[in-house]
């Protein structure tokens, strides 16, 4: 009897992975009128997941797979929920898995919550210290230059890929933050920079979201989508008005995948499903040392053709049998490509 290959990169081989991986990093070509030859637009490649809570197998599991495939990729982004259930429930062994301290992190509900008898939030200082260790090697921007505050929210340039990452903290400093999103987003649109949203809460509550017909990313489990951050779509919907470029947001929480649009079909979002091998409030059958065991996304973003390209590394198959394996959307336009 032969035993099932049960390694990511097993389960993800060369042969399997490369020629998409390849494609997603082929840069598009643009035309310049009276300047041959024609030049070559970089694309930004990130490898998004969310929602590990404390789950240190899966974990080294996606950072192998990032390591073995690092050529491809720009960064890799965990939406937040690095924790377990509450903030007791992590350990020091996620900080000791190889390239972890590297990875772009925003922080999660589950990443606060501490339990003494009654329930409080740690403080944006404490989340700080414990999950934004390494940030020095991020290459981001964090507030008032070196942080003295500790604020858990910070920006990313690519200027090749013409992209600006901007990641929130939901659960801290709103006040505050709304303020530092204005100056990022004004400061984007100063500089030609296209924006792309991270924040672990969905953008939207179900009764607000327009779904894209077809789409294999958009779960029918809608339950599992609750919360919602509503400040931060309505200040980049004042950046849209004023002729800013927007892609689109990316987060989690949901434990399932979602994609639509907000704020009256102005705004793409993207929930990614949850990266712990756990079904609680899935969609999804997630199985040990087969295939659905993992659960991430490779996503290439093009500005130049206005295109988002995501790739499913893991689980592809939902209890609704959407089979989900790779999607291009055109987010100038917010709908699905076929």
């Amino acid at each position: 009897m032969t035993t099932k290959p049960s390694g990511i990169l097993e389960l993800n081989p060369p042969e399997t992975v490369l020629p998409i991986l390849q494609n997603m990093r082929m840069r598009a070509i643009r035309r310049v009128k009276g300047a041959p030859p024609p030049q070559q637009e970089e694309q930004l490649v990130l490898l998004h997941f969310s929602d590990i809570h404390n789950d240190v197998v899966n974990l080294r599991r996606v950072m192998e797979f990032a390591s073995h495939y690092a050529p491809y990729l720009d960064d890799v982004l965990l939406t937040g929920d690095i924790a377990g259930g509450d903030w007791s429930e992590w350990s020091e062994e996620m900080d000791a898995v190889p390239g972890f301290h590297r990875v772009l992190k925003l922080l999660g509900n589950h990443d606060v919550c501490r339990w003494n008898g009654t329930p409080r939030n740690a403080t944006a200082a404490e989340s700080y210290d414990r999950y934004f260790k390494g940030i020095e090697t991020w290459g981001v921007v964090q507030p008032d230059g070196d942080n003295p505050e500790r604020h858990c929210y910070w920006y990313k340039d690519y200027p090749k890929a013409r992209v600006r990452l901007i990641a929130l903290d939901s659960e801290h400093d709103w006040s505050a933050q709304q303020a530092w999103l204005r100056e990022a987003l004004d400061d984007a649109l100063a500089r030609g920079l296209a924006v792309l949203g991270a924040h672990h809460l969905p953008p939207a509550v179900p009764a607000e979201i327009e779904r894209l017909p077809g789409c294999a990313f958009d779960s029918h489990q809608r339950e599992s989508l609750s919360d919602r951050l509503a400040w931060a779509t309505e200040i980049m919907d004042e950046f849209i008005k004023k002729g800013g470029e927007f892609i689109c947001w990316l987060g989690g929480h949901t434990h399932c995948d979602f994609c639509g649009t907000v704020a009256e079909g102005r705004q793409l979002f993207m929930t990614v499903g949850i990266a712990k091998n756990d079904e609680l409030w899935g969609d999804m059958r997630r199985v040990a040392g087969e295939k659905s065991q993992d659960l991430f996304n490779i996503i290439a973003i093009d500005t130049h053709l206005k295109h988002i390209r995501v790739f499913r590394i893991g689980a592809e198959w939902s209890r609704f049998l959407q089979h989900r394996t790779t999607m291009c959307l055109d987010y100038a336009a917010r709908r699905l490509l076929k």
